[in-house]
């Protein structure tokens, strides 16, 4: 690891998530914090790192949490997988069905990003057209 463990709070402000958010995540095995005899939560960076990784996917990205286990899911196999740590030809062959799937899942979020992208432009553009005419001086 490195370095030591973060308190909920630190990860709270180094993420701009709330700690409710955080013990949420947690309630929906995204995270894994270690605990205390005493039941505080712990982070490591790789904790740390998770987090940032789920905050993308969600606000950036729009996934929904289940899909980002999921993702997160299918990352940790992959790794162990390619690490050589696990898998004979049958599990890799269905990993490889669960990449399709998700590579699917992608195209999609993709294709509705571009339409509403598409929509924003095609605002932005009458919005221009309105300022060039003159309409928008009485606004002003």
């Amino acid at each position: 690891m490195g370095s030591a463990y973060l308190q909920i709070e630190e990860v709270a402000q180094k993420t701009g998530l709330t700690k409710r958010t955080l013990r949420y995540y947690e309630d929906m095995e995204l995270i894994a914090p270690v605990r205390t005899e005493g039941g505080y939560r712990l982070y490591t960076d790789e904790d740390l790192d998770r987090v940032t990784r789920i905050k993308e996917l969600k606000g950036s990205l729009g996934f929904s949490l289940s899909e980002i286990k999921n993702i997160l899911d299918l990352e940790g196999t992959l790794k162990e997988i390619l690490a050589g740590e696990t898998g004979d030809a049958e599990e890799i062959c269905q990993l490889m069905e669960t990449v399709k799937r998700q590579i699917r899942l992608v195209e999609e979020k993709e294709s509705t990003l571009g339409r509403v992208k598409m929509r924003y432009q095609e605002v932005l553009e009458k919005l221009k057209e309105r300022v060039n005419s003159g309409k928008g001086d009485k606004d002003r």
